[in-house]
């Protein structure tokens, strides 16, 4: 037979397993960028409402350089806080800086329950003044089946660098999101990517040399 001791303790464990199931649906921010806090990054997080299919924007920040020029744009201080479903789908806007960085990298984090069968379109695209530019999946992860859900993120880059970006993902069937990270930057192209472009400005500069002999 179990002492008094022995039950409170299994309780107590049993309470903590509880609380930590029930925030671990918070904690899916598995893959933060290396650029999260870096000048010029934004960062926004939703979580699902209980009971609904809504997902409620719980925490945000953004960084400014030191160049005085630079805002935040569109002029509002907080992503779409709340987003809800349209047959399956989610839009997601998040403010970013205007500035004359050349190129933008984004990290879209989702967690969602039902199946295992990732989003069947994500779409995203930014506005360069009055010019679309459409962001470009450079990574996908493999997803992961966590205690609560599946995880998946997607890298995307932007060439030119547009003033702020909008979100559109579809999900299959009766699946939907608990949880949604993104991440953005401006910056400069990554060294790999300077460095390709250096070969190429080399190269054209020898067919340029040698067309002229």
């Amino acid at each position: 037979m179990k002492t008094q001791k022995q039950i409170q303790t299994v309780v107590l464990a049993a309470v903590i397993g509880v609380i930590f199931s029930g925030s671990a649906v918070l904690g899916h921010d598995i893959t933060p960028p290396p650029y999260r806090g870096a000048p010029l990054s934004v960062y926004a997080h939703w979580n699902l409402v209980a009971g609904s299919t809504t997902l409620n924007l719980t925490n945000w920040s953004s960084q400014d350089d030191t160049d005085p020029t630079t805002y935040l744009y569109p002029n509002f201080t907080t992503p779409n806080p709340q987003v809800t479903p349209n047959g399956g789908s989610y839009d997601f806007q998040i403010p970013n800086w205007v500035d004359n960085m050349p190129i933008k990298y984004l990290r879209l984090q989702m967690t969602w329950v039902g199946t295992t069968q990732s989003p069947l379109n994500i779409l995203t695209q930014g506005l360069d003044g009055v010019n679309p530019v459409v962001g470009n999946i450079t990574f996908a992860s493999t997803p992961i089946i966590l205690t609560s859900g599946v995880y998946q993120y997607f890298d995307f880059e932007y060439k030119p660098n547009p003033d702020f970006e909008r979100i559109h993902v579809t999900l299959p069937g009766n699946n939907y999101l608990i949880q949604t990270v993104v991440d953005s930057v401006s910056t400069i192209p990554e060294p790999a990517t300077l460095a390709l472009l250096g070969i190429g400005g080399l190269a054209m500069r020898y067919k340029k040399r040698n067309s002229v002999r």
